[in-house]
């Protein structure tokens, strides 16, 4: 296999194993409501903690990553999330809970800023929509697979079983993906620069802020709040509420695989706003109407959120110089994660004090989608001057 397939497999079994054990929580978080005893707002402050420690850490990792083998960067990293994925078990209570998820946090912050760093840099010119498309569906796939092994078998056999499960399975993907690469040496392609100016990066990829922070927010959203949606408005089990939001992102997966094709046929930014437009409808439907059409639009429209994810990344990866993929990404995910954080407070805090009412994080999902697509159309005549330095594909409009 050449080595930048290598690259790819390597990063997208990754990205797979430690998605999962991130979105493990949501998919059981109807059930550790009922055993840890929080409601609402707790959910929110827990998702918020979580995605403000990934935030720090990915930024700090993005900024290192350049400078070092990032094959090694995130063996060591993978291999700290599953051992403490594990210890996430051991929680008696909330507190606990909440300080052993902001550490097996730190080593889930590696992978974004570095693995998808090193895809971009892998892959320049007219490659590049299709691996970013490929590693995003791996993720997505393990998105899925964590939200529903976390619904069913927290269900079954505890809610402990989830996270030990994953811990496990993260440990296996350090062994294959150490296999892949050949003890981690195969060559980044790209010289670090010498010094990382945040300045420049910031102004490189600046069009890219506020979208991002939209997705960042509507997926934790989604994912915190949509099992309460379907347990407490439509009175389904554990199981079904994780399952749900495992079959949305099952549907968006797909979309997020043949992403390159949908690009190459409308356009990446016309595919971009797009996708808002119908997250947008998608949600004001899940929080007005009755179950088959609330599931029926986040599993059509509401897919539509993980084209966002190549899109954006593909932008962003043309705006930024080579040299400094990894910081620059650590500051893109930073952005995501930050608007994450402030929107799931914000849906609990909402949700708790209109009457415990599930519908009120997905209007708030489409009002900020709504957001994303007014942005992309006051910006559309400034996006194309956002290609990477040396890259052999402009930004397709």
């Amino acid at each position: 296999m050449p080595p930048d397939r290598r690259v790819l497999l390597a990063n997208s079994i990754y990205h797979l194993t430690n998605d999962a054990a991130v979105i493990v929580m949501a998919g059981q978080i109807t059930v550790l409501q009922d055993k840890l005893q929080f409601g609402y707002l707790g959910a929110g402050i827990l998702t918020a903690v979580a995605l403000i420690v990934t935030v720090v850490f990915q930024v700090v990792f993005g900024h290192f990553s350049d400078r070092r083998d990032p094959a090694r960067f995130l063996t060591w990293a993978i291999l700290f999330l599953g051992i403490a994925t594990m210890a996430i078990s051991l929680a008696t209570g909330f507190a606990t809970l909440v300080a052993l998820v902001a550490i097996a946090r730190i080593g889930s912050s590696a992978y974004h800023p570095v693995g998808i760093g090193w895809v971009g840099r892998s892959f320049p010119g007219a490659d590049l929509d299709h691996a970013m498309g490929f590693q995003s569906a791996f993720g997505d796939v393990g998105v899925i697979l964590g939200l529903a092994t976390g619904a069913v078998l927290g269900s079954a056999l505890g809610w402990q079983a989830p996270f030990l499960a994953w811990g496990a399975l993260n440990l296996a993907a350090v062994v294959l993906a150490v296999w892949l690469l050949k003890g981690g040496r195969v060559a980044s392609g790209v010289r670090p620069a010498a010094r990382v100016r945040y300045g420049s990066i910031l102004r490189d990829v600046r069009h890219w802020l506020l979208p991002i922070a939209i997705v960042g927010a509507a997926f934790n959203v989604i994912v915190t709040f949509g099992p309460g949606l379907v347990k407490h408005k439509f009175g389904q089990t554990d199981a079904i509420a994780g399952v749900s939001m495992a079959l949305w992102i099952l549907a968006g997966s797909v979309a997020a695989f043949y992403f390159g094709r949908l690009s190459r046929r409308f356009g990446r930014y016309r595919s971009l706003l797009g996708a808002y437009a119908f997250l947008a409808l998608a949600a004001l439907i899940a929080a007005t109407m009755d179950l088959p059409l609330a599931l029926g639009a986040l599993w059509t429209l509401g897919s539509a959120l993980f084209i966002t994810y190549p899109a954006t990344f593909s932008f962003v990866s043309e705006a930024s110089h080579d040299r400094v993929q990894g910081a620059a990404f650590g500051v893109i995910f930073g952005f995501q994660l930050i608007g994450g954080a402030m929107a799931v407070y914000a849906a609990g805090f909402l949700a708790e004090r209109l009457g415990n009412d599930p519908s009120i994080p997905f209007f708030l999902v489409s009002a900020l989608s709504a957001l994303g697509c007014a942005y992309l159309l006051a910006v559309r005549g400034r996006i194309a001057g956002g290609a990477r330095v040396g890259s052999a594909a402009a930004p397709q409009l």
